[in-house]
Order: structure tokens, then sequence, then C-alpha cells
């Protein structure tokens, strides 16, 4: 029986007239980065540090040295709770935020042992001026940086939630903090971390690779400050707020800072999220629908990846837009997520697709048919597939003629529209996964568009 799919909805996120400045106007994806730290001074910038008020910059904490933007103790004698943060003079919504970033020296004294080599990128946070005098650190989403010790692992890109709380796999999470999946970075070698935020959804990534990634950042109503914030009318929902380098008492070199604002996403399309797969989607193939989780059981005696009508396909033409997944698959098993296709009974000639496939573990000679390889265009450049009967994640981003298929954490292909093995296809379309007579598990499917 063919099943109907029901129109998705891609309205924008509404957000209040506060958090939503100039720049993230639906144009905003059509500028460039915009350099937050001059190299020469502290311009744009208001320093806020525990003990006094905001603009005094005690100790000249914050100063620009050799044309890097320093965080130093050099005039403390102690570093007495002194915790302080240097805040941006816009505050933004959507956005993709770039810094490089290094410790050096010794820590000051009298900073706490969990301090060392340890700053943040405040996010989201409350203005400088709204805060306490003796107030340690901002209500924000604080992306830690940490440098290594000398012995074991210590990540960077963190999160830690100062009054706040996010939503982790569905579910809120209450932790304070929480490890990203990055390696260990010691010495005082230079690192790169950029923090993508758009609309309900921030991700963490160092070398284009998403290290942490985690939804509906939004203030925590039992902390104090949180509560008078909310009594003040800021919204529970975190939608933007201040930006800020954090100040913990170990020495801190930045030599870029830089933004790009971005236009604000759709609402998520979430195909499985009815009780029945008929709800969102649509295919005469042996697909069902438990719990969340669609399960392909290839019906007896099919072979082959040629009935098309068999394959999974929710309504809508998407052009930039963001999906991301969970699949499963078991030995040997293939399947593919494709986009832009402009015919559904002619994907494979009319469309993209990027692979899933249950690549060996040991698979060095990788070709575009195993995981995240791009169809038809090229193979991925690492395998990043977890063994057959596991699940994993994978994300795909479709903006501005480029293409990133990132696969449990790992950025696996970058790939131009225009590229001549896909130039021809169209630029939008419909969007579903093969039936290539395997079996396949599919659950967490959310698609956006990306423009308004």
């Amino acid at each position: 029986m063919h099943l109907s799919c029901r129109k998705l909805s891609i309205l924008g996120l509404v957000a209040t007239s506060v958090l939503l400045p100039a720049q993230d106007a639906p144009a905003a994806k059509e500028q460039k980065w915009i350099q937050m730290f001059n190299g020469r001074d502290l311009t744009g910038w208001t320093p806020k540090i525990r003990g006094y008020a905001a603009g005094e910059n005690f100790g000249d904490t914050f100063r620009v040295v050799d044309g890097l933007l320093t965080v130093n103790y050099e005039h403390y004698e102690k570093f007495d709770r002194r915790f302080g943060h240097l805040f941006y003079n816009t505050e933004f919504s959507n956005y993709r935020l770039r810094a490089e970033y290094r410790f050096v020296g010794p820590q000051v004294n009298g900073g706490p042992g969990w301090a060392f080599r340890n700053s943040g990128l405040m996010i989201h946070g409350q203005s400088p001026q709204s805060m306490g005098k003796d107030q340690d650190f901002p209500a924000s989403i604080e992306v830690q940086l940490l440098g290594g010790r000398e012995k074991g692992k210590r990540a960077t890109a963190n999160l830690c939630t100062p009054g706040t709380h996010v939503v982790r796999h569905g579910k809120l999470f209450t932790p304070h903090c929480l490890n990203s999946n990055s390696k260990t970075y010691r010495g005082d070698g230079w690192v790169t971390v950029e923090v993508e935020v758009r609309g309900d959804k921030i991700r963490h990534l160092i070398d284009g690779h998403t290290v942490l990634a985690y939804d509906q950042p939004q203030l925590d109503p039992r902390d104090k400050l949180a509560k008078s914030l909310l009594a003040d009318g800021r919204d529970k929902a975190l939608k933007g707020g201040t930006i800020s380098l954090q100040s913990e008492s170990h020495a801190v070199h930045f030599r870029k800072v830089e933004i790009l604002p971005i236009a604000a996403p759709g609402d998520w399309a979430k195909p499985l999220a009815g009780k029945e797969l008929a709800t969102n989607c649509k295919t005469e193939g042996n697909w069902t629908l438990a719990d969340g989780v669609a399960k392909l059981t290839p019906s007896e005696g099919q072979r082959g990846w040629q009935r098309y009508n068999h394959y999974l396909w929710m309504n809508g033409d998407y052009a930039d837009f963001e999906a991301e997944f969970d699949y499963k698959l078991q030995k040997n098993g293939n399947s593919g997520f494709y986009f832009h296709v402009g015919d559904v009974a002619q994907p494979v000639k009319t469309g993209v697709e990027v692979q899933l496939y249950a690549t060996p573990k040991d698979k060095k000679r990788l070709t575009d048919h195993d995981a995240g390889g791009i169809i038809p265009g090229g193979p991925p450049t690492a395998n990043a597939a977890k063994p057959a009967g596991e699940w994993n994640h994978m994300h795909v981003l479709v903006e501005n003629g480029t293409i990133l298929v990132t696969l449990n954490g790992q950025l696996v292909h970058t790939m131009a529209l225009d590229h001549k093995a896909i130039k021809d296809r169209p630029r939008s379309g419909a969007i579903g996964f093969q039936d290539h007579s395997l079996p396949l598990e599919i659950k967490n499917w959310r698609v956006r568009t990306l423009t308004r």
C-alpha cells in the first residue's frame, strides 16, 4: 500500500529583538567573517572581573601584547578568586565563532587546581552590566578550553553550564560539565576551536571535526542567578546573548577571534516522530516504525536496489539543509542517504547519495561505496564507521554550494555542488533512504532547511 506524507513545516525560528540582532537577517549568510579582535587594543570589548565593576580591568588582566590578546597575571600577588571575563560588546544569535588560543607559563599563585591551563569561550551569556560585583561567572554556555597536563588525557572544547542546562540525546542534561571527544593538546602550541550556533543546536569543532554537540541551551530555573534573570524577563530558552573570553588564573593568548553570522534555520522536521510511518513518510517497501526506530526488513527473495518506490521518502524539497540521524547495519550492510533528488522514480540519476555501508574497521583503501562516501563523487577521507551491529551517527550539511559529511564526529567528506561528478544534479529535491535489500535501522532522524 502506498503511504501518504504530510507537508513538512519549514517555518523559521522566532527570537526576541534583543537577542536577534541585524546580523541574523536571512542575508547574513552572505556576510564575511568579522574580526572581533583588531590586533591593537581592546576596542569593542568590556572587562568584568569579580570584585570590580564592569569596565574596570584590574591588574591590566586583559591587554594586547605583540598583536596578541592576552590574559595575564603579572600584577597579581595571588589570584584571590578574581575570575574575569572579557565581553564583546555586540550580541549574536546564529553564528560560527572561531578562536586560536594557547596557554603559556605557570599558573598564578592561588589559582584553583582545576583552573590549571583552563579558560573558555562563554556564549549565550548575560551582559557584563547585569552581573553582580562579586559574581564569579556570567550565566552562559561555556565552551571550556583546557590544556593538557604532563600526563593523562584532558580534552578541550568541553561544555560547562554556569546557571544553565542543555539537552543531550533528547534528555535534559543537568551535570555542570561534559567532556568532548577531542584529543589532548599539551605544551604551548596554538589550537583552533570553532563553535557553531545554529538555532537550538550547538556544535563544538576542532579542525572541522565535531567533538561535542547538544541542543536547547536554557537557563536553569533552580539556579539563584538564573532565577533573577528570569524574573527580569529573560526567556528560559537561550537564543543568543553575549560572547566573552575567560580569565581563570592561567595565562592564555588569543591571536584570532572571529565570527561569521549566519541565517536562522527553519524548524526541525522529524519524520519518525509519528506513531505510524505513514504520518510523515511514504514508501511501498517493507519498512516499519516502532519506538522511534524505522526498520527495513527485506521481503523474501528481494535482491538489488532499483525498486525506487521501496525507498523511504519524506515529502517536500530541500535546497540548503542540515540533516542528522543514527543508523545501524549488519555485516556487509549497504544503504544510502539521498538528497537533492529531482525525481524519486530515478534517484540514482537525479540525486546525490551519501553511502551507508558497514565498512570493516581494518579497511584502508576506501572507495565511494564506503561509509561517508558520496556517489557519484569520491571516497571518504577516513574510515569512521563503527563495527556492524553498532549505531553510527551521521550529520550532513549542505550550505552555500558545499556538502559536509560528518560520521561519528569525524568530518569525512567535503564536496562542492559544482564538482564535475554532480554539477548536473538538481540543487534541491527530495530526501530519503535507500532500500538495498539488506536490513537497516534508523532513529533520531531530523532535517531542517537553512533558508527561509
